[in-house]
C-alpha cells in the first residue's frame, strides 16, 4: 500500500478515474460481469494505480463499479451494502481497518458473493476467496538488509508503524525478524504508530528522537510516514547522523533519494498497476468457476541510490 498523497491538478486521466466514484463503471461498459470495487482512498496515488491496472486488464470482460470511501470506514460499509443490494457478481475490497472490516466482509460472503481483498487483509476468515497484496514481509526483510548496510551492523533503530493495517504489520515483522537474524548489533528500541499520516508521524518521530537520542536509523512502514519522520530529523539537525527507510517508492520519496544529501536513504517499491491487473485476472478466474490461490503475493524491490532513476516519476 502506497501512502503518498498525490496532488491532483486538472489531469484528464485522473479525473476520468475519479469519475467512477459515484457508482459508474470503468472500462467494460456492457461487460458480462459487474464487480463492485471499494478502495482505501484515492488521495493516495498507490490506490489510483491499482484501479488503473484493474481497469486496463478488464478489457471489456468486467464492468467495474469503483467506489472511494476516502479512508472512512462507515462510507466503505455503505458502499458494500450498495454492492450487495444491487447484486454485483463479485466484490473487491481494500479494507480500511483489518479488524473492523469483518462485518462488511461477512455481508458480502453471506450474500453468496465472492470477495477478494486487495493490499490490506481482513483479520478474520469471513469466507474471502483470495487476498492479493505485495509480499510485505519480504519487503520488510529487504529494508532490514539495507538498514544493516547503512548502519554498518550497529546502532539503534525506531519503527513508525500502523498496527490497524495487516499489510504494514507484515512489513514491520519482516523488518524486525530479518534485522535480528543478520544484525544482532542493531537494536529496535521503540515502535510506535504514526496512523499513516505525515504530521502524526512527524510528531511521533520528534518524541522518539528525544526519548532515544542514540537513534541512527528509522524504518517507517510507508513513505508518507517516512517523509514525516524526515521533517523531524531535519528539525533536530540530524540529517547527517540518521538514515531513514520508507516503503512504497512514492514520487516524493524517490526525489529525496535522488537528491543525494537527504536522510531518506531507501524505500521499497511495490507494483500497484500489476497488483490491479492481478486482481482482474483473479476475479475473471473466479467468475469463470476456476480455482485460485488464497494468497497471491506481488513481488517488491528495494530502491536506493543505485537504481532510483528506474522508479522516478
Amino acid at each position: 500500500m502506497r501512502f503518498a498523497p498525490l496532488i491532483i491538478g486538472a489531469g484528464v486521466s485522473v479525473l476520468a478515474l475519479v469519475g467512477c466514484s459515484a457508482g459508474e463503471g470503468g472500462s467494460g461498459e456492457g461487460a458480462g460481469h459487474t464487480v463492485g470495487a471499494t478502495t482505501y482512498s484515492r488521495s493516495f496515488e498507490f490506490y489510483q494505480d491499482i484501479e488503473t491496472g484493474m481497469d486496463e486488464e478488464a478489457a471489456g470482460e468486467i464492468e467495474y463499479r469503483f467506489q472511494d470511501p476516502n479512508g472512512d470506514l462507515a462510507a466503505q460499509t455503505a458502499e458494500i451494502e450498495d454492492f450487495v443490494s444491487s447484486g454485483v457478481d463479485l466484490v473487491t475490497m481494500v479494507p480500511i481497518d483489518s479488524d473492523a472490516a469483518e462485518a462488511a466482509g461477512r455481508m458480502v460472503t453471506d450474500a453468496g458473493i465472492p470477495l477478494i481483498t486487495v493490499d490490506i487483509a481482513i483479520t478474520a476468515d469471513v469466507g474471502q476467496i483470495a487476498h492479493i497484496a505485495s509480499d510485505n514481509h519480504e519487503g520488510g526483510a529487504v529494508a532490514a538488509d539495507k538498514m544493516n548496510e547503512l548502519l554498518g551492523g550497529a546502532g539503534e533503530v525506531v519503527v513508525i508503524n500502523n498496527p490497524a493495517i495487516t499489510s504494514v504489520v507484515d512489513r514491520e515483522t519482516g523488518f524486525t525478524d530479518r534485522l535480528a537474524e543478520v544484525a544482532p548489533g542493531i537494536s529496535v528500541v521503540a515502535s510506535q504508530s504514526g496512523d499513516s499520516e505525515r504530521e502524526q508521524a512527524q510528531a511521533v518521530a520528534e518524541d522518539l528522537l528525544q526519548a532515544h537520542p542514540g537513534v541512527t536509523g528509522i524504518f517507517a512502514v510507508n513513505d508518507e510516514m517516512a517523509l514525516g519522520a524526515l521533517q523531524a530529523v531535519i528539525a533536530a539537525g540530524r540529517e547527517d547522523t540518521i538514515s531513514i527507510i520508507g516503503f512504497d517508492a512514492s514520487s516524493e520519496g524517490i526525489a529525496e533519494i535522488a537528491s543525494g544529501d537527504s536522510a531518506f536513504k531507501a524505500t521499497v517499491a511495490q507494483d500497484p498497476v500489476e497488483m490491479g491487473r492481478t486482481v482482474t485476472r483473479t476475479a475473471l478466474a473466479v467468475l469463470n468457476g476456476e480455482d485460485v490461490d488464497a494468497d497471491i503475493p506481488v513481488p517488491v524491490t528495494l530502491v536506493d541510490d543505485t537504481n532510483h532513476t528506474e522508479y522516478a516519476q
